[in-house]
């Protein structure tokens, strides 16, 4: 059975990877500006600073790209400080004007913004505030949200509060990503307080009562532990609670679990928690955002791990191929959760690491992705047959970008991109992924 006439297609990015424009009309430094600026921290030492350059080429490149695509739909955010050059406060009017106009011509061209409020970048004058460990980023998110809501509200349908909290864990305990710390209390902290901030960015989405939607971004790695020896599946409980079910548990079951709220008292890290802030967290939303790339087999013994990445099923980049991914989470929110709001694939994707070889046609024929993405559209249109509500598909990423710590080096773009002209061209993945989309609407 095909996928409905109504499931919605489309691509993603977000602003820190693809815009640039980093210090112009107006923008002031994200955190991740200031971390890639510090040696050592990313790939080569490259940053964002001019990445994909779409501040500027987005009605000249982007937009066509997505027009020839067939995309019902492109997921993007917006720069917080690109709005809000101090994070709080006055709105910088070349910010918010950038984003209307692209908004409308994407409206205009009959592709649905999907837009989400935040992709990773904190403005770095609120990192110097203490960053997402300070309990008044709650309100600081709530104040950008509103705002965003009203400048426009009116013309977006479709919101999401943030993408994958996760990394901001990683930013403020293992140091891998912006703002670079490594406190496992800080960690633990930063990642409450913005679970906070999402449902203070829904109540204030609700106060405006628009017509559209909002919902939230979470990547679900599902833990699979190799063996069925206790000292596994021990493993794998506790890596499923520190990662995805310390997320999905305040949003959609309104609480910690007893076993993450036990071990971090008894590790000395557990998080200030306020009365109210679970009524926040678990705000009722009108769609989640499933972030879904592969599982993740563990296991105590690394001899089992390693014979396991001998005989698996990989990608040239050395990953499982594991497309039963998206079926797994999709079953998981359910059985889980009991969630009764619709599903939409927010990302999936692979990369491939280093430079990409060219053929003599002038191609990238990137027949890894293809097959990837056909294996996770396999089981998605599994789920659906089975009854599943899920309404939409976006593959990451329209085009290779900054991709964060590893900048130039993975590349998980449907189309090249030469980071000194900007120039981008279709890989051999676009025309598949057009010619999917093109038999779906038939």
């Amino acid at each position: 059975m095909p996928f409905p006439k109504n499931f919605i297609f489309g691509t993603a990015t977000s602003a820190g990877q693809i815009e640039g424009a980093a210090r112009e009309d107006g923008r002031t430094p994200s955190i991740w500006d200031i971390f890639a600026e510090t040696p050592g921290k990313t790939f080569g030492g490259e940053t964002p600073a001019v990445a994909c350059d779409s501040y500027h080429r987005f009605f000249d490149r982007d937009l066509p790209s997505l027009k020839a695509l067939g995309v019902d739909s492109y997921r993007l955010s917006i720069s917080w400080s690109r709005v809000m050059p101090e994070g709080v406060g006055p709105l910088n009017p070349k910010g918010v004007d950038y984003y209307r106009r692209v908004f409308e011509a994407l409206l205009e061209n009959d592709i649905i913004p999907n837009v989400t409020l935040y992709h990773w970048d904190l403005p770095q004058v609120l990192e110097e505030k203490g960053g997402w460990r300070n309990r008044d980023s709650i309100e600081w998110f709530g104040e950008y949200a509103d705002k965003m809501f009203t400048a426009y509200g009116d013309i977006v349908p479709m919101w999401s509060t943030v993408n994958e909290p996760i990394a901001t864990y990683v930013g403020y305990a293992h140091g891998g990503f912006a703002p670079g710390h490594t406190n496992e209390a800080w960690g633990n902290q930063a990642r409450h307080n913005i679970l906070v901030a999402h449902g203070k960015g829904v109540e204030a989405f609700r106060a405006h009562n628009l017509k559209s939607q909002i919902g939230v971004v979470i990547d679900i790695w599902k833990r699979h532990a190799l063996t069925n020896f206790p000292e596994d599946i021990a493993l794998m409980i506790d890596q499923d609670e520190r990662n995805w079910k310390f997320y999905c548990d305040p949003i959609l079951a309104g609480r910690y679990s007893d076993y993450i709220l036990e071990h971090l008292e008894k590790e000395g890290t557990l998080m200030e928690m306020h009365p109210h802030d679970f009524e926040l967290t678990s705000q009722p939303l009108d769609y989640f955002g499933l972030n879904v790339y592969n599982r993740v087999p563990v296991t105590v013994n690394q001899q089992a791990q390693m014979d396991f990445s001998q005989g698996g099923n990989f990608l040239n980049n050395r990953t499982e191929y594991y497309p039963k991914a998206v079926y797994d989470a999709i079953h998981l929110l359910h059985d889980l959760y009991d969630i009764k709001i619709p599903i939409y694939v927010t990302e999936n994707g692979t990369y491939f690491e280093g430079t990409e070889p060219v053929a003599a046609d002038g191609m990238v024929h990137d027949d890894d992705r293809i097959r990837y993405v056909s294996g996770f559209l396999e089981w998605l249109e599994k789920a659906i047959d089975e009854g599943f509500d899920v309404r939409g598909y976006y593959l990451w990423s329209l085009m290779d970008n900054f991709e964060w710590s590893a900048a130039s080096n993975f590349k998980f773009g449907i189309a090249t991109t030469d980071f000194a002209t900007g120039e981008t061209k279709w890989k051999k993945s676009a025309y598949f992924y057009r010619d999917f989309i093109k038999k779906m609407k038939a």
